[in-house]
């Protein structure tokens, strides 16, 4: 990765591990029977560190590097942002999709949203000569109905139900 792409994907992972972090504060501790350091919010605030760090090792090591570049010859900031943009579309659209799925999960249903995510991942990180739609739905739905099983019948973990119930 180049210096400008790695301080971009820096920036973009340190500001989403940031917002998680943030949001992790709400996590209900549940102690169980005893006093443990590994509670519930434990694991969510673990990765959104490792993240937020690993977010600004990205942006900070590009600064230890010489740029062959000369000030003249670099193209603006909208041009290198449009640049990383199509160069990384698989990246900016998994966000957009992350986004959309967890804004629209507790109205449509975690199965439902659950496969039309995976669906559009499948479709995303798939060459684009290779997308095969029919068994990449197929797929989406076993894996969402899989996950659903596992989490609602055998863990016990509530999930939004949405629109048709299920």
């Amino acid at each position: 990765m180049s210096f400008p792409k790695d301080r971009i994907t820096g920036i973009i992972l340190s500001l989403f591990s940031l917002l998680y972090l943030f949001f992790s504060k709400d996590i209900r501790v549940f102690r169980g029977s005893g006093a443990t350091p590994l509670t519930s919010a434990f694991m969510p605030r673990f990765w959104g560190t490792f993240l937020l760090i690993l977010g600004l090792v990205l942006v900070f090591r590009g600064g230890f590097r010489r740029s062959s570049e000369t000030e003249e010859a670099r193209p603006s900031t909208a041009a290198r942002l449009k640049n990383w943009i199509a160069g990384n579309y698989e990246v900016v659209l998994t966000f957009l999709f992350i986004g959309i799925y967890s804004v629209l999960l507790s109205s449509v249903g975690f199965t439902i949203m659950s496969a039309l995510f995976i669906f559009a991942q499948i479709l995303i990180l798939t060459p684009p000569g290779k997308r095969r739609p029919i068994p990449a739905f197929l797929v989406a739905i076993f894996f969402a109905v899989l996950i659903d099983f596992i989490f609602v019948k055998l863990i016990g973990v509530l999930l939004p139900k949405g629109i048709l119930g299920f």
